[in-house]
């Protein structure tokens, strides 16, 4: 019987069986941790999840390369923009393209101000 790995080079190897199984749940769970923290994911994740799915694609992108971080805000200064409580900015914050990032919203401070022209235009 073959065995599930196999080192064919120092840089190749050849999965099989349960090992393809393992390397997809691992990718998996790695996605979705990076997904629920709100960091991006790297193409190269995003390249074996389509190779380790049954058909060959998966529904997981790789995010565009994060912001600069001087044009992030976080809730505080957000509120302070808005004129409002930082629970308050932390409510608006999905709305306006927030994410949370190592545990706190950050904002775009373009869309914060963005949303202050259209509250006054409309």
């Amino acid at each position: 019987m073959t065995p599930p790995i196999q080192r064919l080079a120092d840089d190749v190897l050849l999965l099989t069986g349960d090992a393809v199984t393992a390397l997809r749940y691992t990718v998996r769970v790695t996605l979705a941790a990076r997904h629920r923290n709100g960091l991006p994911i790297p193409s190269i994740l995003a390249e074996l999840a389509a190779a380790t799915s049954g058909t060959g694609h998966t529904d997981i992108e790789p995010e565009p390369a994060q912001q600069d971080s001087n044009d992030m805000i976080d809730t505080m200064e957000a509120a302070r923009m808005l004129g409002c409580s930082n629970r308050q900015a932390r409510r608006l914050a999905p709305q306006l393209g927030g994410r949370i990032i190592a545990g706190r919203w950050l904002l775009d401070r373009t869309a914060v101000t963005e949303h202050i022209q259209g509250r006054r235009t409309a």
